[in-house]
């Protein structure tokens, strides 16, 4: 690699590998040239015991200078440290090599599209040897500038050939030339726009500088049925195909929405889509679909992390940023997906939404901010996760949401179940859910359409300013709602602030005609407290009808309070025939009536006692700990589920357990 400066530097002393990492090697590599010699006046000496500086000979030192273009912050780092060890070498271009000493690092540091970079000065001699001192080091630094592949700005599509000093110009182009597997096109710094789609091949990957490497897009257009014009195809003839490839480190820029969406990936796995950016386009910024709905091979290994998105997903709600569909064991996390409001009616999509029918298996959505930052007027729909026919082992978690996470699907098809034989259907835990501050319009911490079976987990949420905490609602005639635990959440600042409605949690459908099997329904240790200026009408709602059937009904430890509209109750039950429900050692205080209230019920084998109507004690008004005299310390009892063994900060549960989310 002799068309850039290679700099190599490693200790040559050999004083224990722990210490001083004797005989590693570090290398990088720049693009520049080194400038005449200039002569440099050097005092030797030393400092004598005051520290005065006693000079004992000048000598005159020829020096060396390079300056470079833009280079990033890990690059600099590497430059900073090369100077700490005791031996250094530079290759130049012509292959000569020549140690090196004196190093000084002067970066000029600027910060441009979110990126640290700075241009370089680095100076240093070569016309006599010293040792530095040996140091402790362990970097990694960044491998060489390839070759092969590239596009510039000012590269040009029919004379380039894609060598980084001869590139191609636009990203289509650089697509069909590029197509074996394993090979990468590189994007270097500047805005191309792209006019036509380009269709990645398998197998290869596209990287850029960063956010200073952009795509802004001018495609539109149904290009195929499945794809909406998408910027960057990766779309095979059969589903499952091994991909084995990654868009990374690129800004994709939507052009106000001019562009329909900039990634379509369509039956493939293995393909990773990270540290890009996403801004304003108009249907989606990434699809993943498996195939046909249902897919016969699903996609596998794919993944979408550590990305930024903007106002990228609409027009309506059949879009979303992130679409996905037809995948087993795909990974969300790390990623920023912000959706504002646009103009007009029921203009903007989801952050994350299902694709072809959904039809998910072991997908995980996690550590990451999904906010749709905009009002309830003109009946817009409030998700930040809507998912349909999910199939078993989905996972969300540690996610901050500003919009509600939602389970559903089309009517006659199955919402959530696990088919896919994961051992659980759903588990939703350790998020913050809800708005910044509580509303005037419809929203929801989680909710639950349609059929439910499996074994769907819902612990550890904080989940506040929204109309209701967590619904079960519409289900559909004939269907099995089973095996639900919901415990140890906080749920507060509930219900609308212009209209006596919400609540805590709300479950069942009520409705005379509906036949429906509700079994093995369980709220364990949460807290419910009506602390603002919402209007909340219960803590727990079941509704119910003529042929819908509770069995095994579990209502244990919950902390419900200050319902004060409506019903006014902790718990309502309202038309429900059950069989075998325990309500026991919950903490009822402050609502207009500290009781469980009933409406037109008909219920057997019924377990209701030892609730206690005295002040829980919280520590402060939205802080749920509880004093040293709280009647709630030591006052619950087994929940009978060996698979709940810690509170609501990860501390251990009890014998007995406390009343609501936290032990003392």
């Amino acid at each position: 690699m002799n068309k850039y400066l290679r700099f190599e530097y490693w200790n040559e002393c050999d004083l224990g590998y722990i210490y001083y990492q004797g005989g590693q090697h570090f290398i990088f590599y720049i693009d520049g040239d080194i400038t005449e010699p200039f002569h440099e006046e050097v005092e030797d000496g030393q400092e004598n015991g005051d520290g005065t500086f006693i000079p004992t000979y000048r000598k005159g030192l020829k020096r060396y200078r390079i300056r470079t273009t833009l280079v990033p912050d890990y690059l600099i780092d590497a430059m900073q440290r090369m100077k700490l060890h005791d031996h250094i070498e530079l290759t130049f271009k012509s292959g000569e090599i020549e140690q090196i000493y004196n190093v000084d690092i002067e970066p000029e540091w600027v910060f441009e599209k979110r990126l640290w970079q700075a241009l370089v000065t680095i100076t240093f001699d070569m016309d006599e040897s010293i040792t530095v001192g040996a140091c402790c080091d362990n970097l990694t630094v960044t491998d060489a500038i390839p070759e092969w592949y590239w596009i510039a700005t000012d590269g040009s599509d029919d004379t380039g050939d894609g060598h980084y000093t001869t590139p191609w110009k636009t990203l289509a182009y650089a697509c069909t030339q590029v197509t074996t597997p394993g090979e990468t096109i590189h994007v270097k710094a500047g805005t191309y726009t792209e006019t036509a789609q380009s269709v990645l091949a398998v197998g290869v990957s596209i990287v850029g500088a960063g956010p200073t490497s952009i795509i802004k897009s001018a495609v539109a257009g149904a290009i195929a049925p499945w794809d909406f014009g998408s910027t960057i195809a990766l779309e095979s003839a059969v589903e499952g195909t091994i991909g084995n490839q990654s868009i990374s480190y690129l800004y994709f820029d939507g052009d106000s929405y001019a562009a329909d969406g900039a990634i379509n990936v369509y039956r493939r796995s293995n393909v990773s889509i990270h540290h890009c950016t996403f801004y304003k386009w108009h249907y989606f910024a990434a699809r993943f679909r498996g195939g046909a709905a249902p897919p016969t091979t699903y996609a596998t290994g794919n993944s979408f992390h550590d990305n930024t998105a903007y106002d990228s997903g609409g027009p309506n709600v059949s879009y979303g940023t992130l679409q996905i569909g037809g995948q087993t064991g795909m990974l969300i996390y790390n990623n920023d997906i912000q959706q504002p409001g646009r103009a007009g009616i029921n203009q903007e999509g989801f952050p994350i939404k299902y694709l072809a029918g959904g039809y998910n298996r072991g997908l995980k959505i996690y550590d990451n901010i999904l906010k749709c930052n905009f009002t309830g007027g003109d009946n817009h729909w409030h998700f930040s996760i809507e998912l349909f026919a999910s199939e078993g082992g989905i996972e969300i978690y540690g996610n901050t949401c500003v919009g509600m996470i939602d389970f559903s699907s089309y009517l006659g098809s199955e919402a959530v179940n696990d088919a896919a034989g994961y051992g659980f259907a759903v588990k939703i835990y350790n998020n913050t859910l809800g708005c910044d501050d509580l509303t005037d319009f419809e929203t929801y911490g989680i909710t639950f359409e349609r059929s439910l079976t499996g074994g769907t987990y819902i612990y550890h949420n904080n989940i506040r300013n929204v109309q209701t905490g967590i619904t079960f609602s519409n289900p559909q005639d004939g269907e099995a709602w089973e095996d639900v635990y919901v415990y140890y959440n906080l749920i507060y600042n509930i219900g609308q602030t212009d209209g006596a409605y919400g609540g805590g949690i709300l479950l069942g459908r009520l409705s005379d005609t509906y036949v429906l099997a509700i079994d093995n329904w369980n709220f364990f240790n949460n807290v419910i407290a009506d602390t603002s200026a919402g209007q909340a009408t219960y803590g727990i709602r079941i509704r119910g009808g003529a042929s819908i059937d509770y069995t095994n009904l579990t209502i244990r430890n919950n902390i419900i309070t200050a319902i004060s509209q409506g019903d006014g109750s902790p718990i309502h039950l309202d038309h429900v025939n059950a069989d075998v429900v325990s309500i026991e050692n919950n903490c009822f205080y402050g609502s207009d009536t500290d009781a469980v209230t009933r409406n037109t019920c008909v219920i057997t084998n019924e377990t209701t006692q030892n609730n206690i109507t005295t002040d829980p004690t919280f520590v402060g008004a939205t802080d749920f700990h509880l004093q040293a005299d709280s009647p709630c310390i030591n006052a619950g009892i087994a929940t009978g589920h060996a698979f709940i063994t810690t509170d609501y900060d990860g501390q251990p549960v009890g014998n007995p357990p406390e009343i609501g989310a936290y032990e003392y």
